[in-house]
């Protein structure tokens, strides 16, 4: 059983995802001993230190950092904890940073400096999509296509994770995007100088799969998420909590998959994790205290590459072929 008990932790940014981070840590019964925001006016009843200046915690003794600073913040800090700090237990938002020279700066960091990193894009980390693969695993299935359906929620902030659900199901090996970024220039929740469009694109796989996404601002509904392999169709609704899957019936997998006159099986699915962002979050945290712990930073590198290559395949109005994304400082400033 893990224990985390005497575990102590720092918390960079005390925005909304902050807070989040906060209280997941208490359920974890973390220590925080500092939380660190250039910006915020802190509750004096809480039971930790608070501090402007995040270098001023460099230092700190403590097992982990946690950090929920802006995008555009982010690579600078989490540089200065690999570098300099002696914690070896980061965990950071997602997006990862806003560059993909950024990105690989960061892994070559990690790689000298032997520290652990985990990106907070949890889903892969949920039964409720292991439960999938295994199903199709059962049926000797194999994933074809991915397609989301999301309403204005910003390549960024939610085509992150999107994306990131893509190459779990999908695999890495990319072939080529193209993007249509949203132009209505609505205006951000988080205030007017936050720039995270929507958009909608198809994302090519080397195998033939695809991922179909359209996070455009001009729809409202919750997000689907819809897994397809030959036979079988995995629906998620993770809002509210609904996952489901359609099967063609067994005297019908045979036929050729251009007959679908036919009523198909539906098998509601049990939901392990209940949509909660704050235990979702406390997931993330422990598995980097796990003995089997694995980063997922190649797959967040990967992430950073797709969500530059949106805005890239966007501005050239072309398709684009994944591996001609170079590592240049092209800086996109997601939320």
């Amino acid at each position: 059983m893990l224990r985390l008990k005497n575990k102590k932790a720092i918390l960079i940014g005390y925005g909304g995802m902050g807070k989040r981070y906060e209280v997941a840590l208490k359920n974890l019964n973390i220590k925080i001993t500092h939380i660190c925001d250039s910006k915020k006016k802190f509750d004096k009843n809480n039971n930790c230190f608070f501090e402007k200046n995040y270098k001023n915690l460099l230092y700190s003794n403590v097992d982990l950092v946690c950090i929920a600073t802006n995008t555009t913040d982010r690579f600078k800090i989490l540089r200065d904890f690999i570098l300099k700090s002696k914690i070896k237990n980061i965990v950071t938002e997602k997006p990862l940073c806003c560059s993909l020279y950024e990105a690989n700066e960061i892994k070559k960091l990690i790689k000298k400096t032997k520290k652990k990193l985990i990106v907070n894009s949890y889903r892969p980390f949920l039964k409720n999509y292991k439960q999938i693969k295994e199903i199709a695993k059962k049926n000797n299935e194999k994933f074809h296509s991915v397609i989301i359906n999301s309403p204005s929620a910003g390549l960024g902030n939610m085509g992150s994770i999107f994306f990131d659900l893509g190459i779990f199901f999908l695999g890495k090996k990319i072939k080529s995007l193209f993007c249509k970024i949203d132009k209505t220039n609505t205006i951000n929740p988080r205030g007017k100088k936050f720039r995270d469009p929507g958009g909608y694109g198809v994302i090519n796989f080397l195998n033939s799969n695809r991922l179909i996404f359209d996070t455009s601002e001009d729809t409202g509904l919750p997000y689907l998420i819809i897994i397809k392999t030959s036979n079988l169709e995995f629906v998620m609704d993770e809002i509210n909590n609904h996952l489901y899957y359609r099967k063609r019936p067994k005297k019908m997998e045979k036929k050729p998959l251009y007959y679908y006159l036919f009523k198909p099986d539906l098998i509601k699915l049990p939901i392990f994790e209940k949509y909660n962002p704050i235990k979702f979050t406390q997931i993330t945290i422990k598995k980097i205290f796990q003995k089997n712990f694995k980063s997922n930073l190649n797959e967040s590198i990967i992430v950073m590459k797709l969500l530059i290559g949106c805005h890239v395949a966007d501005k050239l109005k072309k398709e684009i072929i994944f591996n001609s994304l170079k590592d240049k400082k092209r800086y996109i400033k997601f939320a």
